[in-house]
């Protein structure tokens, strides 16, 4: 078994080298995947034992996919082209605005509620909690994909900034969306409406500590993701050595 994987992770698709595609970043994506259908499976027990708690889940967990299918594509592109700034900028536009779709399900929690007598109460405590940490796995992968492209084409000061800026972003779109009941398809359909909201929220003290606190939350986890993976890849540099 443990051979496949290390087969897996090593095996190239490529038409072309370097190549446009590994099978480590598809690996990653396909195991995703099986976590977003056991999540999905989850809530087919509950529609069978009793009906749907709500399917806008399903909804929030494929848009949770979108910036990580974005990351995706921009960790492959700057691998193979090295003069694509221009076009990572675009493509890291598109990932911030959907970024929010990944931790927004935390906020879904706050629709359970509480009999411990009722077994249905413990199965949606564990449903609700694995849509949401499915979703954060998809949004952490995904920081983690679009820091590296941003590491390959622009400076070290100007990656940092914008980690560091999209936590506390992605935190505000969690409080546009669960608060002011916008969603990142409003930008192109009604942009006037995220304006006024910006400017509405900017004194809002909601706003600020689901901007504040969401960004740590999410700083810390990635912390914790890039130690572990920069820790395995040295370790495995000082092995080959």
């Amino acid at each position: 078994m443990e051979r496949l994987i290390e087969w897996i992770k090593n095996y190239k698709f490529s038409v072309q080298d370097p190549p446009i595609i590994s099978l480590e970043g598809l690996f990653s994506m396909l195991l995703l995947l099986l976590l977003s259908l056991v999540a999905v499976f989850f809530h087919l027990i509950r529609i069978f034992f009793n009906s749907p708690v709500d399917f806008s889940m399903d909804w929030n967990l494929f848009l949770s996919w979108i910036p990580l299918i974005v990351a995706f594509i921009a960790n492959n592109l700057t691998k193979r082209f090295k003069n694509s700034a221009i076009l990572l900028f675009l493509l890291s536009m598109v990932w911030i605005v959907f970024l929010p779709n990944a931790p927004y399900m935390i906020t879904d929690l706050a629709h359970l509620t509480v009999d411990y007598h009722r077994d249905l109460t413990w199965h949606d405590v564990i449903m609700l909690f694995f849509y949401a940490e499915v979703s954060l796995f998809n949004g952490l992968v995904s920081v983690y994909w679009i820091h590296q492209s941003w590491n390959r084409s622009f400076s070290k000061r100007l990656t940092r900034i914008l980690l560091l800026s999209s936590f506390p972003l992605a935190g505000f779109g969690v409080y546009l969306g669960r608060v002011r009941r916008m969603n990142s398809w409003d930008i192109v359909h009604n942009p006037k409406a995220i304006v006024n909201n910006l400017i509405d929220s900017l004194m809002d003290r909601t706003a600020l500590l689901l901007s504040l606190e969401i960004g740590i939350l999410l700083a810390i986890l990635y912390l914790v993701l890039w130690v572990i993976i920069r820790f395995r890849i040295r370790y495995k540099e000082r092995i080959v050595k």
